[in-house]
């Protein structure tokens, strides 16, 4: 069964879109993302580390010879990833300046040393917090239905430009390959303080795996 993302999400989906059309701004339409003066690092909680200001920032998971690293991207870091994909394009998920995030983007970045391909669903990840929310991410089709919402005359461009940064709703790392993409959440909710990414049905050959990744918000003030 094929996960939605929220229609909160969806609304976010189409306007950042929309932005990657020449002239066109980020609409109000979106909710934004808690913006106080945090850090988003790996791990649990620790009111140790949130004294010292210690933390790291990627989360680390081994499955045999498959490793996954999954670090929160803030603005200046996703607009790099952008760039190192695609130098000309800019930002697809910026916002106008002085106005709040409404994105939360993630870098996962896989390498496959194992004897097999492993196929990946974005959809099979979940974003789940201490406030009780669950999310899913945006995959290359919601960004196409997206497009279409948005108005825009041709959803294929859009489509074609964001294949190298966004996962796919299937997508295949090759033996011996490695590979690194967005996964695109909608605003996190107010007052969390800890969340986990859980991938179920990571498929390693003919193994199925599940592997889960905690991350914390840690006040940059220390």
């Amino acid at each position: 069964m094929r996960r939605a993302p929220s229609f909160a999400s969806v609304r976010l989906l189409a306007c950042a879109v929309a932005a990657l059309a020449p002239l066109a701004g980020v609409s109000s339409l979106a909710a934004p993302r808690d913006t106080g003066s945090y850090r988003v690092l790996a791990g649990i909680y620790s009111r140790k580390e949130a004294r010292s200001g210690a933390g790291n920032p990627v989360a680390h998971a081994a499955l045999g010879e498959l490793s996954i690293a999954v670090e929160f991207l803030e603005p200046a870091a996703r607009a790099a990833f952008v760039r190192s994909i695609a130098p000309a394009m800019p930002d697809p998920f910026a916002v106008r300046p002085g106005r709040p995030e409404m994105y939360s983007v993630f870098r996962v970045s896989f390498s496959n040393r194992s004897g097999a391909d492993v196929q990946f669903q974005p959809k099979n990840v979940v974003l789940l917090t201490d406030r009780k929310t669950q999310d899913f991410p945006v995959d290359l089709t919601d960004l196409y239905r997206g497009a279409e919402m948005a108005g825009l005359s041709d959803p294929e461009r859009v489509f074609e430009r964001l294949a190298p940064i966004v996962f796919d709703s299937g997508t295949t790392i090759a033996k011996g390959t490695s590979l690194e993409r967005l996964l695109v959440f909608g605003p996190f909710p107010a007052k969390w303080r800890d969340l986990q990414l859980h991938f179920s049905f990571l498929q390693i050959g003919t193994e199925t795996r599940t592997v889960s990744f905690n991350f914390h918000k840690q006040s940059s003030k220390g």
